[in-house]
């Protein structure tokens, strides 16, 4: 059987029940650690989630620990977070599990956490990390949008409208057709006589006349 490339393969229900079921012996401190790492993604850092539940690095640590010694998670050897511990999960479908049990309006805020603490982390370095902010706040937002939560959509679209073109101002330096992508994205967030919107056209027709196009 051959799989088209970036399709999406689905779980077994048989396979989640049973990540499912681990997870389920988990004590509720070291679940919702594990549902914080899985908004933060594949790999995740003790900072991140400390600030993300309000709890001591040591206690998310020692918490940590323990559902690596479950087999859930393991710790990576070399951080790509200076001074920050970093883990990962053992396998895309633990994550994936413990990703799906969080309620949609959870997640929203969850994801606006994990964002905020990016944006502390890299203080005036944030354009280097936009592409991930861009992804967290369209996660929140998409999540809000299924979630019937109008309140939080309008700052939420100025966020990812935000990061996606800032994205797009830094990939122009090395890819024009992904600095296209991204800056293409945020004009679906600038409809017609939106202030932003004319700027954006802009942005894009360079990148692409940059691309070759």
């Amino acid at each position: 059987m051959q799989v088209a490339a970036g399709a999406a393969i689905p779980i077994p229900e048989t396979i989640q029940a049973v990540i499912a079921a681990r997870l389920d012996t988990l004590p509720a401190e070291r679940k919702a650690l594990l549902h914080d790492a899985a908004v933060v993604g594949t790999v995740f850092w003790v900072g991140a989630l400390a600030f993300m539940s309000g709890l001591d690095e040591r206690v998310v640590e020692e918490g940590l620990q323990m559902v690596a010694r479950k087999e859930l998670l393991r710790p990576v050897r070399t951080s790509s977070v200076k001074g920050e511990a970093e883990y990962s999960f053992r396998h895309l479908l633990i994550r994936d599990v413990a990703y799906q049990q969080i309620p949609r309006a959870a997640r929203v805020r969850k994801h606006r956490t994990a964002a905020a603490w990016i944006e502390r982390l890299a203080g005036e370095r944030v354009t280097d990390h936009a592409d991930i902010l861009a992804h967290h706040y369209g996660q929140a937002l998409q999540l809000a949008k299924a979630a019937g939560l109008d309140d939080d959509t309008h700052e939420l679209e100025a966020q990812v409208r935000r990061y996606l073109i800032m994205a797009g101002d830094r990939a122009l330096e090395f890819d024009a057709r992904k600095a296209e992508a991204f800056y293409r994205q945020a004009l679906k967030l600038s409809p017609p006589l939106h202030p932003e919107r004319a700027r954006l056209l802009g942005k894009t027709a360079e990148a692409a006349l940059v691309g070759g196009r």
